[in-house]
């Protein structure tokens, strides 16, 4: 038999102090006790709540008030040594962060690296440690150095799955941050599985609807499902973030600017050019209003709408916006980062337009090698993206065996990475009917035209403008093989939709 005061087991309340000056000093504070037979065992939880709760007692009795002072002076000296301790990981958080938002990469990735080496002692569930390493992983992100990020986003998923089950809003931003770079890589399945599991931490355990960090899970999932083809599934993402994002952050924010950025990509891959052209404009002002010129968000804006009047046909006027967002990427991040690449396909594509071949296939050529060397493969699709203007390029140039072996690389990663109705897999397939039908090999080329309208109409719609040069190819395969009837047929079909666009985007002023 054992006292127990209130809810206290004496044996874990007051073990040290004799049963007398412990009934003493449980009497005076009101403490009802009672005798009762004591449990066989008591969780670690009640046996530190039962030892503070007898410390308390003990150290507000007067016989032992001498002992008051020795306590609280020891958890002084506990505090200032834990803040001691903890002084040196904030200051490299700190300074990691301004080097970082000044450019100075080099530095930023010291003192984040110190900060990680600051926090390894700690708990894994942390959130100290998961922040450096967060922080370090999107150093390297942005740096396209995708080999040091890759284990650091490996650990971070970890930590996000295991070891922050009661931080859900730390795993759930981590979690986002990982998908952005399994999308980076082109792991567009990959990614859409860590978003959706953010997403789903953030809805039914954060719960804070109009949070900025909600937004940018949304416009996360949404822009991969931009990737995919999936455009009626990403539209009401971004409507949403946006309005978070407006509401939260105001109209002229960088990261409204950012949705309104996606929002024209995606009605661009829709053939929605003149809604395009709306969204890629107010991005570009807030950019230029907070940024300037020189700025790679600022080069975002200006490649993708240079890329769209490019669509359109406005040569003249995307040029400039292709040559200075290449310029500020050169300047700003190096010949050698993605970004630099994703500006130099796009002046590659323009001069490819310009009929300007030779200009082109440099182009071509130095952003796939750029890419090759920062994925470290070939299997990406930004690989495949100059591999198919390569190819262009050679068939245009009468080099039909080089142009057969660009598009079938191009062909083998868009089929391992896409899903089989993807339109970049029908583009792929219309430049390999291409060259066949250059060849007079109608037999092959044929049924690759054909496809690719099939996987047109039924991802993009029967009216997209990039239906029009497939009907065209048709048009011109049976003209050749006096198939008048279906020759008339496919131009039919294209002559309608480029009457349905005319006048969609007024020509930039």
């Amino acid at each position: 038999m054992t006292f127990r005061p209130l809810s206290w087991h004496y044996e874990s309340a007051g073990k040290g102090l004799p049963p007398a000056v412990f009934l003493e000093v449980a009497t005076k504070y009101g403490a009802r006790i009672t005798m009762t037979e004591a449990k066989p065992s008591e969780s670690l939880k009640t046996k530190v709540l039962a030892a503070r709760q007898c410390l308390l007692l003990f150290l507000n009795h007067p016989k032992y008030k001498f002992a008051q002072k020795l306590v609280w002076a020891v958890c002084m000296i506990w505090a200032v040594t834990i803040v001691a301790q903890s002084i040196p990981y904030y200051i490299y958080i700190g300074d990691g962060k301004a080097a970082f938002l000044q450019g100075q990469f080099g530095e930023a990735e010291e003192l984040f690296q110190l900060a990680v080496k600051e926090s390894e002692h700690d708990d894994i569930s942390d959130p100290r440690l998961a922040n450096a390493l967060n922080n370090l992983g999107e150093l390297y992100r942005k740096q396209a150095k995708y080999a040091l990020a890759a284990p650091i986003y490996k650990r971070l998923q970890s930590i996000a799955d295991n070891n922050l089950s009661k931080k859900r809003q730390e795993a759930a931003v981590l979690l986002n941050n990982v998908a952005a770079f399994y999308r980076d890589k082109g792991d567009y399945a990959g990614a859409e599985g860590i978003y959706k599991q953010s997403r789903k931490i953030w809805e039914k355990e954060v719960k804070k609807l109009q949070d900025p960090n909600y937004a940018a899970i949304l416009a996360g999932l949404a822009r991969d499902y931009r990737e995919e083809a999936r455009y009626a599934a990403a539209e009401p993402l971004l409507t949403q973030a946006l309005a978070i994002r407006e509401k939260s952050q105001g109209k002229n924010h960088a990261d409204v600017a950012a949705v309104l950025s996606s929002m024209g990509g995606l009605y661009r891959k829709e053939g929605k050019y003149a809604q395009a052209e709306q969204f890629y404009k107010r991005a570009l002002n807030i950019d230029l209003k907070n940024f300037g010129y020189q700025h790679p968000d600022t080069a975002l804006d200006e490649n993708s709408l240079a890329g769209l009047y490019r669509d359109m046909g406005y040569y003249a006027e995307a040029e400039p916006l292709n040559i200075r967002s290449l310029n500020t990427r050169v300047l700003l991040l190096g010949k050698q980062h993605p970004e630099t690449a994703k500006s130099m396909l796009g002046l590659a594509e323009l001069r490819l337009a310009q009929r300007r071949y030779e200009d082109a296939r440099a182009l071509f050529a130095q952003a796939l090698s750029i890419d090759k060397k920062v994925y470290a493969t070939e299997n990406h699709p930004d690989c495949a993206d100059c591999l198919n203007g390569l190819s262009v390029c050679a068939r245009k140039e009468g080099q039909y065996a080089q142009a057969l072996s660009y598009i079938q690389r191009c062909l083998k990663i868009r089929e391992q990475l896409l899903v089989p109705e993807h339109p970049d897999l029908a583009e792929a397939l219309c430049n390999e009917a291409e060259i066949y039908r250059a060849q007079n090999m109608y037999a092959k080329a044929e049924p690759l035209f054909l496809s690719s309208k099939a996987i047109q109409e039924k991802t993009l719609g029967t009216s997209h403008p990039a239906l029009i040069r497939t009907l065209d190819a048709l048009a011109a395969l049976y003209s050749s093989k006096k198939d008048e009837s279906a020759a008339n047929k496919y131009s039919q079909q294209a002559r309608a939709i480029r009457e349905s666009q005319s006048g969609a985007l007024a020509r930039p002023s």
